[in-house]
């Protein structure tokens, strides 16, 4: 199903979750392994295309506020790849429709950074992961917290080339870039997806 006639119809990620999946894949192989970590065993998968890693400081100081608090958040997403981050975008640009109440557009997204979360118990979560750098957006976006730590800047950078070595791959006649940028190369190929 191509997503122009998916993101009308549904309010879930899960549609795309195996191509959202082959994007983490091809970026987590392209990546020191210092660099991420897999938070999957502290956490509860809550969503239908939860990808649960994030960067390497961000993901230690979930795993602390976890161990601390002695239970289990409910992930919805962690890291979020182009796709993903596109279809929340387009939810909230058009009338927020599936009760998505903020989203960064494609390419600038916390969650591409792997610096971010959106919990589905997250008024459970609010003080300890605050003890921890992880800041909740507030009612602006009540399931979101940012971290707020060491990071790599540049790591959302690296999901952008995953889709474009990807596109790459299956669409050899037809290159982008594979500079990292979400500008006219990338839009050209995800337009055709669309």
């Amino acid at each position: 199903m191509l997503l122009r006639d998916y993101l009308p119809t549904d309010c879930s990620t899960s549609g795309i979750a195996g191509l959202a999946r082959q994007i983490a894949d091809t970026l987590l192989a392209g990546l020191p392994q210092d660099k991420v970590i897999d938070v999957s065993s502290h956490v509860t998968i809550a969503g239908g295309s939860t990808i649960p890693f994030l960067q390497k400081e961000a993901g230690e100081a979930l795993i602390a506020a976890i161990n601390e608090k002695g239970e289990s958040p409910r992930l919805v997403h962690a890291i979020r790849v182009l796709p993903q981050q596109y279809a929340v975008f387009y939810w909230y640009t058009h009338g927020k429709k599936c009760g998505v109440v903020l989203a960064a557009s494609p390419g600038t997204s916390p969650h591409e950074r792997g610096i971010a979360v959106d919990l589905e118990n997250h008024e459970d979560w609010i003080d300890v992961l605050s003890r921890h750098n992880w800041i909740w957006r507030g009612q602006a976006d009540p399931p979101h917290f940012n971290y707020h730590g060491g990071q790599d800047a540049d790591f959302g950078h690296e999901g952008i080339r995953a889709f474009q070595k990807l596109w790459n791959q299956h669409n050899p006649n037809d290159q982008i870039s594979e500079d990292g940028s979400y500008g006219p190369n990338t839009e050209k190929g995800w337009r055709a997806r669309r």
